[in-house]
């Protein structure tokens, strides 16, 4: 090794992030015995001696190391504080190996998810609030049929993912399809080109369980902007209005969906001219094939 560069993160000695740049094997006055020992076999890799100036006040703050070209995290420090191993003067590390993954062995469990998500606030008041992960927004939604050609535009890119960038790996019922590339959709940013009601649709949904006041995601508290979710029962439909105005309206199925409820969605379909975008099943449907998606069984 030609080299080591100790980074301390959040620590006080040197401040955040401080880094000490020194040469292995360089005996120094009133200099500190280090030994590296590995987390995962045990045994010790390297040994030199360091100046107290190059070494850190303490050893409790998350540390890591460059040991020739290599980034290794601290463990454990044996004696912890510079007050003791400077008494002592020596020090044994011990380190593992941090292991960065490269970018074309990536594996995702999607083929496509949007971006950008919306902006969140501050819940307007009490209630509960319809809770979705943020990959999973808008990845089935209802657009205008004026955009078909947009959307299908996106399908064949999504349909490349499926076709150059996806295995099945597992076996029987544990097994899965995975992607090494992922398809990320900015369009079409205005879903709705022709009005739809949100007291009409509301009107045409049967209202099955618990009333939302809006919609979230796990990892924020707050509430997406002018967000609402109406709960069918068999299925969640929520999006974001302006006023009466939907602007964005999409579909989250209910493990127990049951075709014989959608009928007021199928009706609010044609109605307001929808078509469902299936963005991971890389489909579009007209309202006669909405049943079958809400219970493909």
């Amino acid at each position: 090794m030609c080299g080591i560069v100790v980074s301390v993160e959040d620590g006080p000695g040197g401040g955040a992030g401080a880094a000490f740049d020194v040469g292995v094997g360089m005996v120094h006055v009133e200099s500190v015995r280090v030994v590296f020992v590995d987390a995962e076999t045990g045994e010790e890799f390297a040994r030199t001696e360091l100046a107290p100036g190059q070494l850190p006040d303490s050893f409790e703050y998350e540390t890591r190391l460059d040991l020739g070209g290599e980034p290794w995290a601290v463990v454990r420090a044996e004696p912890p504080a510079a007050a003791e191993f400077l008494r002592s003067g020596s020090l044994v590390l011990t380190l593992r190996r941090i292991r960065t993954m490269d970018p074309q062995e990536m594996k995702y469990s999607l083929p496509t998810i949007y971006d950008p998500l919306p902006a969140t606030e501050e819940p307007a008041g009490p209630g509960e609030h319809f809770v979705i992960h943020e990959d999973d927004w808008r990845q089935a939604e209802l657009v205008s049929r004026q955009l078909a050609g947009q959307v299908e535009g996106e399908l064949r890119a999504i349909h490349e993912i499926f076709q150059q960038h996806s295995q099945v790996v597992g076996d029987g019922a544990s097994s899965m399809r995975v992607f090494d590339r992922i398809h990320v959709r900015m369009a079409p940013a205005a879903p709705l080109s022709t009005g739809v009601s949100r007291r009409r649709l509301s009107e045409l949904l049967p209202v099955g369980g618990r009333p939302y006041a809006g919609v979230r995601f796990p990892e924020d508290p707050g509430r997406v902007v002018d967000s609402f979710a109406i709960d069918s029962g068999s299925f969640v439909v929520y999006g974001q209005a302006h006023g009466d105005r939907v602007t964005t309206l999409c579909l989250a199925l209910s493990p127990d969906a049951a075709t014989e409820s959608v009928s007021g969605l199928e009706q609010a379909m044609r109605e307001f001219d929808l078509l469902l975008a299936d963005w991971c099943g890389g489909r579009l449907l007209d309202a006669s094939g909405i049943g079958a998606f809400v219970n493909p069984a």
